[in-house]
């Protein structure tokens, strides 16, 4: 077996862009001078992605995050996944227990549908917020 490759210190660990099915086939050759090449290392640095991926960012006008608020913005997403799962499995249990023919307390009901309303507040804000 081969050894793995060595990393290189120009991309950072979550900087590369992800896989695209069939890759990526244009090659731009980009020349640069030292002090252009500075900057934009720099900046790639500080934003803790690799070179070519704040170059396509800075040309596409996708709004220049860091790999912290990329984790965030996850983060965030991740915990409203779970709360709308929540949710759905509540309203799902009280869908069932009513066909059953088992009366569910209003109470039961309004907790659960006021769950749902905050849910689809959080999702609305954070759409909001992430809005380019």
């Amino acid at each position: 077996m081969s050894e793995p490759k060595p990393r290189r210190a120009g991309a950072p660990s979550g900087g590369r862009l992800t896989r695209v099915e069939g890759g990526r086939r244009h090659v731009t050759k980009v020349l640069m001078t030292d002090d252009e090449w500075v900057a934009v290392q720099a900046r790639a640095i500080a934003m803790g992605v690799s070179v070519p991926r704040a170059l396509i960012e800075a040309a596409t006008g996708t709004p220049p995050q860091t790999r912290t608020e990329r984790v965030a913005l996850y983060q965030e997403l991740m915990g409203l996944r779970r709360l709308v799962a929540n949710v759905t499995n509540n309203v799902n249990q009280i869908a069932k227990t009513l066909n059953a023919g088992v009366d569910v307390p209003n109470r039961q009901i309004a907790a659960t549908l006021e769950r749902a309303a905050v849910a689809m507040r959080r999702v609305e804000e954070f759409a909001e917020d992430v809005r380019p």
